[in-house]
């Protein structure tokens, strides 16, 4: 008899692009907590040439996306459970 190895979740670069993700977001948050809204790049939500202000919301979404993004990669490392029929 033999005994299959279970399969992953998800394939290995799928867990490695959602690290990669969470990495960016969790930049992302700790731009935006860091930088007034003036200093912050023209491509970013949230940029206001003269501002004093800092996006904090902003920031938070972020910090949770990375949050969610790491969830997600550690739920894709587990194996996937096999039933056999009895």
């Amino acid at each position: 008899m033999t005994t299959a190895v279970p399969a992953r979740n998800a394939p290995v670069a799928v867990s490695a692009m959602l690290i990669v993700v969470g990495i960016a977001f969790a930049v992302l948050g700790a731009v935006y907590f860091t930088r007034t809204a003036a200093q912050l790049p023209a491509f970013l939500p949230g940029h206001q040439a003269g501002s004093a202000h800092h996006h904090l919301k902003h920031g938070l979404v972020a910090f949770g996306l990375a949050l969610l993004a790491w969830i997600a990669a550690w739920f894709t490392t587990g194996k996937r459970a096999r039933h056999s029929a009895s």
